[in-house]
C-alpha cells in the first residue's frame, strides 16, 4: 500500500505509494505523497492516464491521509515519461493542482511535437545506422508510444509550470532544491532534501535494473549527461533515495557509482566488439552485446526491447565518438563505426 517514512530532520513524514500501471515490464509506480492540512497533499509524479491507476493512486493516497482528499495543491513531475506523469491530466480534471516539470522537459521535443512523431524520427535515425526495414516496421507496430498518445497530448496540453536548476520546492511541510539529471531524460530532475540527507530521484537511480539511456538525435550525447549526473550524485552524502520504481536506495551514492562502472564496462565491451569486426553498424552492435535477458537470441526479442537496446547502442557508440575513440563511416547511405 505504501511505506511512511519519517525525516531525519523531524519535519512531517511522507509516503510512498506503489501504484499500478498498465506497463507489464514494470507493473507499478511510485508516488510521493506529502500531507499537508487535513485532506490536502502535495504529489511527486502522478501514475498514468489510466482509470485504474489513478483510482489505485487515490484509494492508497486516503488510506495513508485515513479520510477524504480534499484537494491535490502541487504535482512535481520528475520526468516526461507517461508512467510518471500522464495521470496528472485526470488529476487536472478533479482537483486542478499546479504541476510543475523541469524546463529542459519542455523543451523535449516529445512534448512540443506529436509523439508518435517523436519516435519515427528515431527510427529514421535507426534506419541511417542499419536496422532492417522489417524490424523498424515491427517496433513501430508494438511501441507503447503509439498507445499512449492520448495520454501524452493530455499531460502537455496542461498549463505546465517550469522547474529551473535551483529553485526551492515546498512540498507538505519540507522543502527541496530541484537538480537537473538529464541522461535518462533530458530534463529530468532530482528532489534533493535541504538538509541533505536524501533525494527523491525518479528515473535517475534504480536498485535492481539500469535506468535507460537511449540517443534519440545526433545532436546530444545523452550518456555522457547520465554520467556526469552520476558523478554527482556519488558526491552527495545521502543517506537513502526514492527512486521512481522499486525500493528505497540505501547508500544512493555507492549505487551511482555502480551505475558508472556498468558504464564502462559497456563502453570497453562496444570497443572489443568493434576490434573484432573491424567496422559495424549500431544494429549489429546491439546484437552483438550481452544483454540480461531471458531470451537465448537476438530473434527472440520482442520488438520493443530491440529499440531499446538499439538506442542504448546508439548512446554508447556516441559516447566513444564524443571521446574520439571511434569515428563514423558511411556504406551506402549506411552508417558505420570503427575504432580511431
Amino acid at each position: 500500500m505504501g511505506v511512511r517514512f519519517t525525516l531525519p530532520s523531524g519535519e512531517k513524514p511522507f509516503s510512498v505509494v506503489n501504484v499500478w500501471i498498465p506497463i507489464q515490464s514494470l507493473g507499478s509506480v511510485n508516488v510521493i505523497v506529502f500531507k499537508k492540512d487535513a485532506g490536502e497533499v502535495d504529489l511527486v509524479d502522478a501514475g498514468m492516464y489510466s482509470a485504474r491507476s489513478v483510482h489505485d493512486l487515490l484509494a492508497k493516497i486516503k488510506s495513508r491521509i485515513r479520510g477524504k482528499i480534499r484537494d491535490v495543491d502541487k504535482t512535481v513531475i520528475t520526468h516526461f515519461h507517461v508512467d510518471h506523469m500522464s495521470g496528472a491530466a485526470i488529476l487536472r480534471e478533479v482537483f486542478e493542482p499546479t504541476v510543475f516539470i523541469g524546463i529542459g522537459e519542455l523543451e523535449l521535443p516529445l512534448r512540443s511535437g506529436s509523439p508518435d512523431v517523436f519516435v519515427d524520427n528515431i527510427l529514421t535515425l535507426y534506419r541511417e545506422h542499419g536496422v532492417p526495414e522489417l524490424v523498424l516496421e515491427s517496433i513501430r507496430r508494438s511501441h507503447p508510444v503509439f498507445r499512449t498518445v492520448l495520454a501524452y497530448r493530455a499531460f502537455s496540453s496542461l498549463d505546465l509550470k517550469p522547474i529551473y536548476p535551483g529553485d526551492i520546492l515546498r512540498l507538505g511541510e519540507a522543502s527541496y532544491r530541484a537538480l537537473p539529471a538529464p541522461g535518462h531524460t533530458p530534463g529530468h530532475i532530482v528532489l534533493e532534501s535541504l538538509d541533505g540527507t536524501h533525494a527523491i530521484v525518479g528515473d535517475t537511480l534504480l536498485e535492481r535494473i539500469t535506468p535507460s539511456v537511449i540517443l534519440y538525435d545526433e545532436e546530444h550525447d545523452p550518456l555522457g549527461s547520465y554520467l556526469r549526473t552520476l558523478e554527482m550524485l556519488a558526491q552527495k552524502n545521502y543517506l537513502v533515495a526514492y527512486p521512481g520504481h522499486g525500493n528505497p536506495i540505501i547508500s544512493p551514492a555507492e549505487r551511482a557509482r555502480e551505475l558508472i562502472e556498468h558504464h564502462m564496462r559497456r563502453l570497453s565491451e562496444v570497443l572489443e566488439l568493434l576490434k573484432r569486426r573491424g567496422s559495424a553498424t549500431a544494429y549489429e552492435v546491439a546484437m552483438g552485446m550481452k544483454w540480461r535477458t531471458r531470451y537465448s537470441s537476438w530473434e527472440e526479442y520482442p520488438s520493443v526491447e530491440k529499440f531499446f537496446a538499439i538506442g542504448e547502442a546508439l548512446a554508447h557508440l556516441k559516447r566513444l565518438y564524443e571521446e574520439m575513440k571511434v569515428e563514423v563511416i558511411e556504406r551506402g547511405g549506411v552508417k558505420r563505426f570503427r575504432i580511431l
